[in-house]
């Protein structure tokens, strides 16, 4: 279905031949791990600012120093775990942004 021109001289959708070729993504490149780290990084961030919203108030470990050290590498650990399955897509988006500009 084509859409009347809109002042623009283009009648949409446009073509496959107007959208450009995909980039392709090398993960095994020093770029990519550096994105996917960042990625690490977010989504720790995000998992930190959920963790606050628990209610530790009756924590059955008793809490302390000590939990909260464990939980913070153990959240690390998911968050790269997270970033390494790639089901987030920021990676890939900032490695494409990063090499256009190479």
């Amino acid at each position: 279905m084509n859409v009347a021109n809109i002042g623009t001289g283009t009648a949409y959708p446009l073509s496959h031949a107007a959208h450009p070729a995909k980039q392709t993504i090398d993960k095994t490149s020093e770029l990519y791990k550096a994105c996917e780290d960042f990625e690490s990084i977010f989504i720790k961030q995000m998992l930190d600012a959920m963790r606050k919203t628990i209610d530790k108030s009756d924590d059955m470990l008793g809490g302390g120093m000590g939990q909260d050290m464990y939980d913070d590498m153990l959240y690390g650990e998911y968050a790269k775990k997270m970033a390494a399955t790639g089901q987030f897509g920021l990676a890939e988006t900032i490695y494409k942004q990063v090499s256009s500009k190479q």
